[in-house]
């Protein structure tokens, strides 16, 4: 029973792994950018579209989310970027590709060193 016990609490920690991970190192928080650096064009099914949606939220990152189904300005948009799946989001006009948070802070961090002041 405790080997029981001892699988289920490991289990649980590796599918909760990011939010223990948050509760010891805080993520960055981007809440001093506007919304109109990410644009994320979606779907309610989606759900890579979900979890980029908490990614985005566990870092106060504003953006403007435009599902392509229910808008069809958003659907355009999203053709003459190229389409293909969702989650595609448009950071600091750069297109990301489906769930890669990494690249989206890569882009966001980039926003922050071009305005941020020379220090000599």
């Amino acid at each position: 029973m405790k080997k029981f016990l001892l699988f289920v609490a490991v289990f649980v920690l590796v599918q909760q792994w990011h939010t223990v991970k948050d509760f010891f190192y805080p993520p960055k928080d981007y809440a001093y950018l506007p919304a109109t650096y990410v644009t994320m064009y979606s779907t309610q099914w989606c759900g890579y579209c979900a979890k980029m949606r908490a990614f985005m939220e566990r870092r106060n990152i504003a953006y403007d989310d435009l599902d392509i189904e229910k808008s069809a300005q958003a659907k355009r948009n999203f053709d003459a970027l190229g389409g293909g799946g969702v989650p595609l989001l448009v950071v600091n006009k750069h297109v990301v590709r489906g769930y890669n948070p990494n690249l989206v802070l890569h882009h966001l961090d980039a926003i922050e060193v071009a305005s941020s002041p020379v220090q000599h």
